[in-house]
């Protein structure tokens, strides 16, 4: 009897102690070759900041992953974004986007008739068009599409004969990790306010929305699960709070997904090179839902491996659960980049459940990592520093608009008005807890601060901690962040994702 139960103990044990799945993150190389085409010129382009990765950088990361991360995770992701920002011929993206996932299939050989790993490297990002944003929307039931023919050819050595006919017609595939979990790439360029030529007219580009709605209802009906991902994220960005979708397009995928709570077990993205997740809002840019069965999820975006932002570079490693296939943590690896050999040092940078005091990745829990932040600005900080992969160049978050600004990032927002509504209400906030703390260190209290208990005492040595770093901003910091401000938005509007205003007055009246 002893026996038995001893054995029925261990055999707990070990299911409680499985290993979890792994998915190995990389996002955003933006491969910077040299435009002669030439390997020998390739090779002299350095690595620095506020440039886009060279070979050298994406393989050393490639390199550490294999030898100290994981050598043979369930999945490979890549979020999109595989050439160098710029104009550059159509010859010149098509061999950036060649060597890119060559590059990664050498360290991470893709699932075959020989074996190999789940390779999702056929995610399709903006500056993979020619130029930047550009993709033409074209009838998948009846024709290819030139722009995705352009630089397709890479897959097909990785790629069944039908799955390489649908994304050259579409951009878009469906994979099976095993029996029951499948993973949904997503073809988003088309959402984008910045998309050429401008198809924001077209309710569904390429059928996509319709494909979805009917691949998750079919997983639903057999139980299975799935994992979405794709390259830019229906948010609003964390620079100005600018949707990165049309937001009748944001509308339009949380309606979907949003039904779906029970098949869905996460959202990958990538694009703003910022390590980032959103939390649920109750309302869809206005639209309400009393349908109990309509939740939304988290959605998680990942940083890059291009420096191109003064960011550091970095990858990430997504626990889940093999049996529900839950996210259950993540874990991010960069490097400084040092301006002498080594230039590079990689190594883990946090891990979430950690650095935040997270259980898990759940929605609640998520949330309730959001409404501590609300209380404890010590935790925004550490989100924000983290955001950049812990970037020596990252400008310093400790004042009131900083906190407010990185508390709003965490809430998955429809439009830019939701965005600045959510400001306006967090610095407010923060203001009237500044005037409470002030008034309660005055000396008509100090009394009963005397008075209070030890562990009182240290929560308000945290909360002056907190009003003080909410209010003081030396004149240094200030200058640096203004010149750091506008290094930073020149950056963003080359490149696409920071845009004007005024831009997206036309699309919020169509809501």
């Amino acid at each position: 009897m002893r026996l038995i139960l001893l054995g029925s103990m261990l055999l707990l044990a070990g299911k409680a102690a499985a290993a979890p799945g792994r998915i190995l993150h990389f996002s955003d190389v933006h491969l910077n070759i040299s435009e002669t085409l030439n390997p020998e010129d390739s090779a002299r382009i350095p690595i620095r900041y506020f440039s886009d990765a060279p070979l050298a950088l994406l393989e050393s990361a490639l390199s550490y992953a294999k030898q100290h991360v994981t050598s043979d995770p369930e999945v490979f992701l890549y979020t999109g974004d595989h050439a160098a920002h710029g104009l550059f011929t159509d010859e010149y993206i098509a061999k950036a986007v060649e060597t890119n996932v060559h590059a990664m299939e050498n360290y991470y050989p893709p699932k075959t008739q020989d074996g190999g790993i789940l390779e999702t490297t056929a995610i399709i990002g903006n500056a993979d068009g020619n130029p930047d944003y550009h993709m033409e929307v074209t009838d998948p039931a009846t024709e290819t599409n030139p722009t995705i023919e352009l630089i397709s050819k890479v897959w097909e050595d990785s790629l069944s004969d039908v799955k390489m006919d649908l994304l050259n017609r579409r951009g878009y595939l469906r994979y099976a990790l095993d029996k029951k979990l499948h993973v949904i790439t997503l073809n988003t360029v088309p959402y984008s306010p910045s998309h050429l030529p401008d198809t924001s007219e077209q309710p569904d580009p390429f059928g996509q929305f319709a494909w979805l709605d009917e691949t998750l209802a079919e997983l639903q009906e057999a139980g299975k699960f799935a994992y979405i991902a794709g390259h830019i994220a229906p948010i609003v960005d964390s620079y100005g709070g600018n949707p990165q979708w049309h937001p009748k397009y944001i509308v339009k995928y949380k309606n979907i997904v949003g039904k779906y709570a029970d098949v869905i077990k996460a959202q990958f993205f990538g694009h703003v090179h910022s390590i980032e997740f959103r939390v649920p809002v109750e309302t869809l840019g206005g639209v309400g839902h009393v349908d109990d069965a309509f939740q939304l999820l988290p959605m998680y975006v990942s940083g890059s491996i291009s420096p191109l932002f003064g960011n550091n570079p970095s990858f990430m490693v997504w626990d889940f659960d093999t049996e529900t296939y839950e996210i259950l943590d993540y874990a991010v690896y960069g490097s400084d980049i040092a301006e002498s050999d080594p230039q590079l040092n990689w190594k883990l940078l946090f891990q979430a459940s950690k650095v935040y005091g997270l259980a898990s990745l759940s929605g609640k829990d998520l949330t309730d990592f959001v409404q501590r932040t609300q209380q404890n600005v010590s935790l925004l900080e550490d989100y924000y520093w983290n955001m950049k992969a812990r970037s020596p160049n990252s400008l310093p978050c400790s004042d009131a608009q900083c906190y407010a600004k990185t508390l709003c990032t965490l809430k998955w927002w429809t439009t830019k008005g939701e965005f600045l509504a959510c400001l306006d209400t967090a610095q407010m906030m923060l203001a009237n807890r500044a005037t409470d703390i002030d008034q309660a260190a005055s000396p008509e209290h100090a009394a009963a601060a005397i008075s209070s208990s030890s562990g009182s005492s240290s929560q308000q040595e945290m909360a002056a901690k907190d009003v003080f770093m909410t209010i003081g901003s030396t004149a240094l910091a200030t200058a640096t962040a203004v010149a750091g401000v506008a290094v930073i938005m020149q950056l963003l509007k080359r490149n696409g994702i920071f845009k004007n205003r005024a831009q997206y007055q036309n699309v919020l009246s169509t809501l």
